[in-house]
């Protein structure tokens, strides 16, 4: 298993910073699937070992290649004595990922470095509140809440607003729609001050990929694009217009009778 350090590394990267990330949902005829929030973090990669010797001789030698799987329930049953020992808010904030997982590939020749975080669901229900309890399985490794502290008293905290806005998912024989309650009090602007972090976030995406048992008869996105089975939706947002408007990402979809 990967060790726990660079576990935490990835944790603390995907805290306080955004790269492209991708919402990919399989809903299953039986009413189960799969949600997988994914951070693609090839960038990370090059400047990490840019950072720690990119360009020595060691380059010859083949790069690391991984693919690590960590299911909380599991660690929660394994080291459930260490888990009773932690303070309050760390021990409830495990107990409420227990279902969920987190998985990381990493191909160093390739430029492959993928961070997510998942779950699988029983029905519909297990999706609520899906948001904040990503955040709570990325808050897992700050300490003395030096995460936060970063965030919130930095231009680098406006642009971390995932985590403040929940979705709310509703599927029938029908139809589905994708519907995003914002915390925000009031519409997300940017200023010459925030101009730095603007050039930083400009490559990023959030793309949606959602994939159902029946074929896709129409939806709202104009630009999204449909699989040859007409089963699977994809689209998406630049970072920085999804903290502008997160409801952009909102869909509504009808399926073909069958």
């Amino acid at each position: 298993m990967m060790g726990k350090n660079l576990w935490l590394l990835v944790l603390l990267f995907v805290s306080l910073t955004s790269c492209t990330v991708k919402e990919k949902i399989v809903f299953n005829e039986d009413g189960t699937g799969n949600y997988l929030l994914n951070y693609d973090m090839a960038d990370f990669l090059k400047e990490m070992k840019n950072t720690m010797g990119g360009g020595s001789s060691d380059d010859e030698k083949p790069g690391k290649v991984m693919d690590t799987l960590l299911v909380f329930s599991d660690i929660m049953e394994t080291h459930k004595d260490s888990v009773a020992a932690l303070p309050e808010e760390k021990r409830l904030a495990l107990e409420a990922v227990k279902d969920m997982y987190m998985k990381m590939k990493m191909d160093e020749d390739n430029g492959v470095f993928d961070f997510g975080i998942g779950l699988e669901f029983e029905s519909l229900e297990d999706l609520q509140g899906i948001a904040e309890k990503i955040e709570k399985a990325k808050s897992l490794n700050a300490k003395n809440d030096q995460v936060g502290a970063m965030k919130d008293n930095s231009p680098l905290g406006k642009f971390m607003q995932d985590g403040k806005n929940g979705v709310d998912y509703n599927l029938t024989d029908a139809s589905f729609t994708r519907v995003t309650t914002t915390g925000a009090t009031k519409p997300l602007t940017f200023d010459e001050a925030d101009a730095e972090f603007l050039d930083y976030f400009k490559g990023s995406s959030y793309i949606i990929e959602y994939t159902f048992p029946k074929k896709i008869k129409q939806h709202s996105i104009e630009d999204a694009s449909l699989s040859a089975d007409k089963k699977t939706i994809t689209y998406k947002a630049s970072w920085v217009d999804f903290l502008k408007n997160p409801k952009g990402l909102d869909i509504v979809i009808d399926f073909e009778d069958e």
